[in-house]
């Protein structure tokens, strides 16, 4: 995939629209308290993290345990770990992904709805790259440009946060940090909560909002 270099490839090659958007109130998050186990783990891990270990580390440490946490309060979701996904030629891995529940109850990746990519060595921009042409893959296994792909790229320190919807790419300006865990932690439920609504709206219509 190697005309895909960066965003704005994507952008072209899809007929795709950028937009700064504010696309969930992320101001209105509620602080989210960390269970004391989570925070002690928290503060261990980061106490014995090293240059050589940091990108794998960062995904078992730090980015797991708070998406985990917030899949336990929304666990009719599905989060899946490192599966690949496929659409036209298109193939990839994301390093995590939300679906929808299926109807029969049995773990299966059906409806994506959120992807979370790490940003390797600080690579923001690489990262927003990936997220999007994942998202693109998710939308057309999919098969509706109606059900927005939620995404969240993240360092582990800093996690920001976009969208597709329709043929607009929204990136949000407001991120979520590290050094604040429950404002983090809040803001991953809500996330997780917007994951709900679009999976329920479109087994109510058959569609949903952008």
């Amino acid at each position: 995939m190697t005309e895909f270099k960066n965003t704005q490839n994507i952008l072209k090659k899809f007929n795709l629209t950028f937009l700064m958007e504010s696309f969930i109130n992320l101001k209105m998050a509620e602080t989210m308290e960390l269970p004391a186990f989570l925070l002690e783990d928290l503060q261990f891990a980061l106490a014995h993290v090293g240059p050589a270990d940091k990108e794998a580390f960062t995904c078992e440490f730090i980015i797991v345990p708070f998406l985990k946490e917030s899949w336990k309060r929304h666990s009719q979701l599905n989060l899946f770990s490192h599966v690949a996904i496929q659409a036209d030629d298109l193939v990839a891995i994301p390093d995590y992904i939300v679906a929808a529940p299926t109807s029969t109850g049995w773990k299966e990746l059906e409806k994506p709805l959120l992807l979370t990519t790490e940003a390797k060595y600080e690579k923001f921009d690489e990262g927003w790259t990936q997220a999007l042409l994942q998202a693109i893959i998710c939308q057309k296994m999919n098969q509706t440009v109606e059900l927005p792909i939620l995404m969240i790229v993240t360092n582990g320190e800093v996690w920001q946060f976009g969208q597709l919807a329709g043929q607009k790419f929204m990136r949000h300006p407001i991120s979520a940090v590290l050094s604040h865990p429950a404002e983090l932690l809040g803001t991953l439920d809500k996330i997780f909560a917007r994951c709900e609504e679009n999976a329920q709206r479109w087994l109510d219509n058959g569609v949903c909002p952008n």
